[in-house]
């Protein structure tokens, strides 16, 4: 009985010293890796349509009768700049007229992708008008007004405040531009102001027009160019 006890009690004796030894023998082993990806603004943005903005369906503005895309890049451009046409009409020699633009889809779009995300302005300014016939300048004091337009995105955005816009009148030949369309800080993506027509009917637009003093109105094309300028603005 005495051997039995004795081989029992060395058994248990060396199962609990081997036990004991694995637990202090455990260790840890640690390394670092990397996980990279890089974004480039390299290609011009894409166009959306002003009036169902999309993405992912790219919008041809000059198969509404508008401007070609500006093909800017980087990470702060100025996508699209509308053009505005006032039609044909016959001289008023006796008075000042306001014309209306026949553009039914005039828009503006911007794209912000930059990494500082600091504040953007776009202003605006009317250069002279000159006359096709005379290459003169011509329609002096002539004045652009542009109402309050539409401020959307080209997608769902939440928690980042829009642009905002304002009416604004060009007289031609300024020398100063004006604020048309202007963000806070962190307006990451793509922005449109939009000044529609009456997209349905034959109504002219009635957000745009041009007021055109008296004995200016001579016969010719008078045509003016509209420069767009979008700029950082320091916080």
């Amino acid at each position: 009985m005495k051997k039995r006890f004795v081989a029992t009690s060395v058994l248990m004796s060396t199962v609990l010293l081997l036990g004991t030894t694995s637990a202090f023998a455990a260790t840890t082993s640690t390394g670092n890796s990397k996980a990279t990806i890089t974004f480039t603004t390299n290609t011009a943005p894409v166009i959306v349509d002003p009036e169902t903005p999309d993405p992912t369906k790219p919008y041809d503005p000059t198969g509404d009768g508008g401007n070609n895309p500006t093909g800017n890049t980087g990470p702060l451009t100025l996508d699209y700049a509308p053009n505005f046409n006032f039609g044909s009409h016959e001289s008023r020699a006796t008075n000042s007229a306001v014309y209306q633009a026949l553009d039914k889809k005039p828009f503006l779009q911007v794209t912000d992708r930059r990494a500082i995300r600091s504040k953007w302005d776009v202003k605006v300014k009317l250069g002279k008008f000159t006359n096709s016939q005379t290459s003169d300048d011509s329609l002096a004091g002539a004045k652009l007004s542009i109402k309050n337009g539409i401020v959307k995105s080209a997608i769902v955005l939440t928690g980042i405040q829009a642009p905002t816009t304002q009416d604004v009148v060009l007289e031609a030949g300024a020398t100063d531009g004006t604020s048309i369309l202007s963000s806070v800080a962190g307006t990451f993506s793509t922005w449109l102001v939009y000044w529609p027509g009456d997209l349905v009917g034959q109504d002219p637009n009635t957000r745009i027009s041009l007021d055109v003093p008296i004995n200016t109105q001579v016969e010719g094309t008078h045509t003016a160019t509209l420069e767009w300028v979008l700029s950082d603005v320091v916080n």
